[in-house]
């Protein structure tokens, strides 16, 4: 029984005591929540009173990290940044940047620049900044730009400019196209000058342009104001003229003319050359057809004096005549344009209108016929093997019919038979004689038979002498016709 009440006493003791506790822990409780919210109090009312005094300070300044028109105006008010602006005015100075690493300068004095207070700052300021915000606008850079707006003197701006170094036509380099330039063997590009010639017009608005946004330094590279070529290295055309001109300036090519070959030159070459409407070149006939003639002057030998060793051993000088060689014009120059224009080089074969029988000395081979008015005789050659030797009559000196004489001429033409018919003055018909060969070589002059004579040789020619032809017995007339050609030289002294 004792232990049960004294188990009864202790169980009530321990109640007792956690009832206690109990009772304190709820005493503390309290106690901490008072202290907690008086400190929270106390925390708002400094952070309230820091946000009000940043807030207060920045209603007329800027904040950290704010430039205006490139000056930093963190912590400064408006009137800050506009005498800023107002002195830089009062101390501005162009410099301009020029080729060749040269610069000058343009003061703002020297234009009479003066800043234009508008307010610019200030109203900045109202619109981009609030005092109140500035936890979410304090931070991080801000840069802004406001007008600068300056007035200057026209006529002093334009003074300036014109004063320049560079604007002096006397210290500007010309400008320069590329262009095809001769190196005596061959052609090249010869590259464009930039020069340093400027645009005045463009150079003085380029300048009013960086004094009206204010700007340190003018590039006139860059505002393009300098005078560009209009034809540079790289252009097309140039590279096309000189591949044509000089494939065909190095062409090779050569005409054999008997008695002298006449080799093109490099520099013929190029004068016979012409550009088309097209660009592309072209040897020009005309031009090239004059060296042509001055070659055929040259090699020509019709009408040209000449020795004859005549077949009686004498030498006669021989001066009259059209027999020879004579160069066709048109068709050698044909041809050689045509080989030129198609860029082939070697040997161009010339075109003869006439020819001679050999190129060299008289022109004459084993061929021909020889005449001797004094001898009043006739010989006929054919490969230097003597044909016929025949006694003639010539044409009658007294009545004014002489045979032409003292030169060489071509055979023009052959017929049998033929009516030979001479005429008056008047153009009547004097006379009508048939022939059985005709064989014409200067004019109404030629060869032929003349059966009504009986006799030849002598001095006949001179009381009963032809119209001017050589007259010959017919079996003579008869074999020269039949083994002479068109052409064949008849010497006639």
């Amino acid at each position: 029984m004792k232990n049960s009440k004294r188990e009864k006493l202790n169980m009530l003791k321990s109640e007792n005591e956690q009832q206690k506790n109990r009772s304190g822990k709820k005493r503390e409780k309290k106690k901490s929540r008072k202290v907690l919210g008086i400190g929270l109090a106390g925390g708002a009312a400094l952070l309230l009173a820091g946000y009000a005094a940043v807030g207060f300070y920045y209603q007329d300044k800027f904040y950290p990290g704010t430039t205006i028109n490139g000056v930093d105006c963190g912590g400064k008010d408006a009137a800050y940044a506009e005498d800023f602006l107002k002195k830089s005015a009062e101390t501005y100075t162009l410099t301009i940047q020029e080729r060749e690493d040269k610069t000058e300068t343009i003061e703002g004095s020297a234009i009479q620049l003066t800043y234009q207070d508008d307010n610019g700052a200030e109203q900045l300021m109202k619109e981009k900044q609030n005092s109140w915000l500035w936890p979410a606008q304090i931070f991080g850079s801000k840069d802004y730009t406001v007008s600068a707006e300056s007035s200057y003197n026209e006529e002093s701006l334009e003074q300036a400019v014109s004063q320049l170094s560079c604007m002096q036509d006397g210290n500007m380099i010309p400008v320069q196209d590329a262009k095809v330039e001769d190196t005596g063997t061959s052609y090249q590009i010869v590259p464009e000058v930039e020069g340093t010639t400027l645009d005045k017009e463009k150079t003085l608005a380029a300048v009013k342009n960086a004094v009206d946004q204010r700007e340190s330094q003018l590039s006139l590279e860059d505002a393009d104001c300098y005078v560009k070529p209009s034809v540079y290295q790289d252009d097309e055309i140039l590279k096309k003229e000189v591949e044509q001109l000089t494939k065909f300036t190095n062409l090779q090519v050569s005409l054999d003319f008997g008695t002298g070959t006449e080799t093109v030159t490099r520099d013929q070459l190029k004068s016979w050359l012409k550009k088309g409407d097209d660009g592309n070149y072209y040897f020009d006939t005309d031009t090239v057809k004059q060296t042509v003639i001055a070659w055929s002057e040259k090699y020509n030998t019709v009408g040209k004096a000449r020795d004859f060793v005549t077949s009686s051993g004498t030498t006669v000088h021989l001066t009259q005549g059209d027999y020879g060689w004579r160069l066709w014009q048109d068709k050698t120059t044909e041809s050689l344009v045509n080989a030129l224009n198609a860029g082939q080089s070697g040997p161009v074969e010339p075109t003869w209108l006439y020819t001679g029988e050999k190129h060299g000395g008289n022109d004459i081979d084993g061929t021909y016929v020889e005449i001797s008015i004094s001898q009043q005789r006739m010989w006929f050659y054919k490969n230097g093997t003597l044909l016929v030797d025949t006694p003639v009559v010539t044409g009658n000196p007294n009545k004014g019919n002489g045979t032409p004489s003292g030169g060489v001429w071509r055979l023009k033409d052959k017929a049998s038979p033929s009516t030979l018919v001479g005429r008056n003055p008047d153009g009547s018909i004097e006379y009508e004689t048939p022939v059985n060969y005709w064989m014409p070589f200067n004019g109404g002059v030629g060869i032929h038979d003349l059966t009504s004579r009986t006799s030849f040789g002598g001095d006949i020619y001179l009381y009963n002498g032809s119209h001017g032809c050589i007259n010959t017995p017919l079996e003579n007339a008869r074999t020269i016709y039949e083994n002479i050609e068109v052409n064949t030289p008849v010497v006639v002294y």
